[in-house]
């Protein structure tokens, strides 16, 4: 009689653990943080347009605080947190600086139960490449630049034909006014010479 009353006992002890484990079990998988895009202590080399945090239950959207904080404590978030059954996607503003960034987040399950951390991730993009610059080609002196004295004004085509012409000019005055005055000459010495003879044959 004393060992089926152990034996009893015993059932019933078992019967009792069964459930309460049926009960509690459901109960202690609260919501817990999956994943993260970017992950928690990354370093990315391209700034991100925005936080994805994915969990392990459908997350209540009127609950959700996403609060990320940039190098000297700037906040880059840009709007409020879209959520999608576990997904909630956070969008960021554009033209990140290289640093650190802290993601601070607070969501409720479906169920009620609050989950809230913080994660990290540095962003260090490589520097943009310099633009080249192309300098002028240098300007060679032509051979009548090179010819003109330093301070003096090149002369042009158009002065030098005036100044021959000028010169061409003045030349054929000059042999026109000579001519003449050796026709005058010899006109004169032809009558003197003409008017000695006469007197000489009168006499």
């Amino acid at each position: 009689m004393r060992y089926a009353h152990i034996i009893r006992l015993f059932a019933v002890a078992a019967a009792v653990t069964t459930v309460i484990a049926g009960v509690t079990g459901p109960a202690a998988a609260h919501t817990g943080l999956k994943s993260s895009t970017p992950k928690d202590g990354a370093t990315v080399k391209k700034a991100p347009s925005h936080i994805e945090l994915v969990f392990t239950e459908k997350i209540d959207r009127q609950f959700v605080t996403v609060v990320v904080t940039g190098p000297g404590g700037r906040k880059v978030a840009k709007g409020k947190p879209s959520t999608i059954g576990p997904v909630v996607t956070q969008p960021l503003t554009a033209g990140l600086p290289n640093g650190r960034y802290a993601i601070a987040f607070r969501v409720v399950s479906s169920d009620g139960h609050p989950v809230s951390g913080e994660l990290h991730f540095t962003l260090k993009a490589p520097a943009p490449s310099p633009t080249p610059t192309f300098a002028s080609p240098a300007i060679s002196p032509s051979p009548a630049m090179a010819a003109t004295p330093a301070g003096a004004a090149p002369s042009s085509p158009a002065a030098g034909t005036s100044a021959a012409a000028s010169s061409s000019s003045g030349g054929g005055w000059t042999f026109a006014l000579v001519a003449a005055v050796l026709v005058v000459a010899v006109a004169a010495g032809t009558v003197v010479v003409g008017r000695r003879r006469r007197g000489t044959a009168e006499s």
